[in-house]
């Protein structure tokens, strides 16, 4: 069965009009520069790969498809109209796994190695014998959020040595490397055990605001926290609070609220803090993966069969 699909700004490839041609035979799929320039095209649509706002959706006719861009998006992206709709729709959840697991282990390594010790100490030109090394044999890592990002995380924490406790609200069987897997109501209780806790959670109703202060007083005190998901997933402030007590030795932030940080903000210049600009996947070869799902559901959706990384779109993932 053939359809009609719009292509809608950024991540557009630019062989992708042929390749889906050549996919899906008599299908009539459009590029646009600009979501403007799709406002009679989208009348007549099946389909569409990009952000849909509101304006687009109201003139939409026989849209039964949206491919989402990203694998995270947020409350902002599923509006009400969206949610409450028939439309299906799916995102590019996995292609992202592996730079994200490696940027999760960077930190994790640091602060293994005392790196958040010893980079300040070299720009101030000191040679001098600190704290020892971590033993990551010897630690415990608690990964919130055991999806593709998180099983891949948990796979090389274990290589390490380490042992991984994985907190999930859908995954039942315990991936590669994961000693224990638990629902998100135990989180508190094994937040104790933990020397590393890695936020790897996408942006939902239940994980807004999920680190809080009762949160980060329940984990270990000297423990590490690692976020690569969400910034809105945590409350800066009181991360803040629990660094400046001394509760917590430090954190690896890819993710902040707000972003970027002001420049007088204090995680900036905190001890035990490290900080990239949500960098994770920059330079990741995802392109080629986001085509590949793409490719393959609209071969998919063309003969009628299921479609791959459906959304929940009241949970935004």
């Amino acid at each position: 069965m053939s359809f009609r699909m719009i292509l809608l700004p950024p991540d557009i490839g630019d062989d992708w009009l042929a390749k889906i041609r050549s996919t899906v035979a008599g299908v009539h799929v459009e590029a646009f520069q600009t979501p403007e320039d799709a406002t009679e095209a989208i009348v007549e649509a099946d389909a569409a790969y990009g952000t849909v706002s509101r304006g687009l959706l109201a003139r939409a006719k026989r849209l039964r498809w949206i491919a989402a861009p990203r694998a995270g998006l947020g409350g902002d992206w599923f509006y009400d109209e969206l949610v409450m709709s028939p439309i299906v729709v799916t995102n590019m959840r996995g292609i992202y796994n592996e730079s994200l697991a490696r940027h999760i282990m960077a930190f994790v390594l640091a602060f293994a190695h005392r790196l958040d010790h010893y980079l300040p100490q070299q720009r101030g030109r000191r040679w001098q014998r600190g704290p020892g090394m971590l033993d990551l044999a010897q630690k415990t890592a608690l990964i919130v959020g055991v999806g593709g990002a998180g099983a891949e995380t948990a796979r090389l924490c274990a290589a390490f040595g380490m042992r991984v406790i994985g907190v999930d609200p859908r995954v039942t069987v315990p991936p590669e490397g994961l000693s224990v897997l638990v629902t998100p109501d135990r989180l508190d209780v094994q937040l104790a055990d933990a020397d590393f806790v890695i936020l790897t959670t996408p942006e939902s109703p239940q994980a807004l605001r999920l680190f809080d202060a009762a949160r980060f007083a329940a984990m270990r005190h000297g423990a590490y926290f690692i976020n690569i998901g969400r910034g809105a997933c945590v409350v800066t402030e009181d991360l803040v609070a629990a660094l400046a007590s001394g509760h917590l030795a430090g954190a690896g932030l890819d993710v902040v609220t707000p972003e970027p940080l002001p420049a007088e903000h204090p995680l900036w210049t905190m001890s035990g803090v490290m900080l990239t600009p949500h960098v994770a996947i920059l330079g990741a070869p995802y392109q080629r993966k986001r085509e590949a799902i793409l490719l393959e559901n609209c071969r998919r959706f063309a003969s009628g069969e299921p479609l791959l990384n459906i959304v929940d779109k009241a949970n935004w993932f």
